[in-house]
């Protein structure tokens, strides 16, 4: 009887596709990320930190402007824009671990973006993340939403 239950958990577990969260460094700027375990590294060096995996795709980038947290919804806004996002919509603000910042969620070429700016004081690094994703998936927007908290400076 053990045996026959043990194995109707492990049928019924492995039926749930259970995920893990991974946690990567950026080590060039001392910052953590936690990501879905689809997600895989690609690029992790001086200018650029990316992944990709089963419908999503992340990227961050550093930009030299000096800018204070205050600025940084107009800089996140335009920058937005500029990158042709249409329907810029949900816009909030990022506070703690470490990192201040602001994000919006939009549309480019029929996917859904969440574009976010943030800094660290400590360092003084500012960088810009990029996360896209089918809009209809609703794991992916969760996921890309828990994604762009869990950032955090290891400063």
């Amino acid at each position: 009887m053990k045996t026959l239950l043990t194995a109707v958990l492990l049928i019924t577990l492995s039926s749930f596709g259970i995920n893990a969260d991974q946690t990567y460094t950026w080590e060039e700027y001392n910052l953590e990320i936690t990501v879905p375990d689809y997600l895989k590294e690609k690029k992790n060096d001086g200018t650029e930190f990316e992944m990709a995996g089963k419908g999503m795709e992340l990227s961050m980038y550093v930009f030299e402007k000096r800018i204070s947290k205050d600025d940084m919804d107009d800089a996140v806004i335009k920058a937005a824009t500029e990158m042709e996002l249409t329907e810029i919509d949900t816009q909030y603000e990022i506070e703690g671990d470490g990192l201040d910042g602001y994000y919006v969620e939009g549309f480019k070429d029929g996917k859904r973006v969440m574009f976010a700016g943030m800094i660290d004081p400590k360092s003084r690094t500012n960088f810009f993340m990029v996360i896209t994703f089918n809009d209809r998936d609703k794991k992916a927007e969760a996921d890309a939403e828990a994604i762009v908290q869990s950032v955090r400076s290891l400063n």
